[in-house]
């Protein structure tokens, strides 16, 4: 009897020691075990985070493209028509060229449909309308043929028309070559609706 009292407070301590081992144990192994779901959950955001950034990236570099080339469609036609018409009413040579055109310019408009209203994606269409039309003509030209030089007149006429409305004649007082981009589209001549719409273009041409 008494040894048995005796060897109590060694088990007792051996039982404690066996308990606090595997609470202890069980402490270390649940602080490791979350540091490694944590680290794992972090890698995963990060990875996350990682492909949303290329993802958009890669958004506005095609937008930046897609508009850019939108963009230096219309610039063209609309130089090229104010040349053209101002040597006509000037009496001068008349000088044509062909007039470029990206042909895949539906995909591109289609690409950037999120940052324009549905009425702004008409006006971009309805000048590519004019635009195809002016560079179906001028591929088409023949110097020695009249009707060719009074069709494609009309062609620059219209495409002015379509962005000027009945101010189209003050873009022939302007000096061509010494005037932007930015002026013939940014003032008060050109129809409200386009000039928003060629505003937004340059904008995201401009972004970072």
């Amino acid at each position: 009897m008494l040894r048995i009292f005796t060897d109590l407070p060694a088990t007792l301590i051996s039982s404690i020691s066996i308990l606090l081992g595997a609470i202890v144990g069980g402490i270390f192994s649940w602080i490791i075990t979350k540091k490694s779901t944590d680290k794992t959950i972090e890698v995963q955001n990060k990875i996350v985070e990682d492909n949303r950034k290329y993802a958009e990236d890669t958004r506005m570099r095609r937008s930046r493209e897609y508009a850019n080339i939108i963009r230096l469609d219309i610039c063209t036609a609309l130089f090229s028509s104010a040349r053209v018409l101002q040597s006509f009413k000037n009496n001068g040579e008349v000088e044509l060229y062909p007039v470029p055109m990206d042909r895949e310019y539906s995909s591109g408009v289609a690409y950037l449909k999120n940052g324009f209203k549905l009425k702004e994606l008409s006006y971009i269409y309805q000048l590519y309308g004019l635009i195809e039309k002016l560079n179906r003509d001028t591929n088409n030209f023949n110097y020695f043929d009249n009707k060719n030089y009074d069709l494609i007149k009309m062609d620059c006429q219209m495409f002015l028309k379509k962005l000027y409305g009945d101010n189209w004649k003050k873009i022939l007082d302007v000096n061509i070559d010494d005037t932007c981009y930015e002026d013939l589209y940014d003032n008060d001549a050109i129809k409200e609706g386009y000039r928003q719409v060629l505003k937004k273009l340059d904008k995201i041409c401009n972004i970072d």
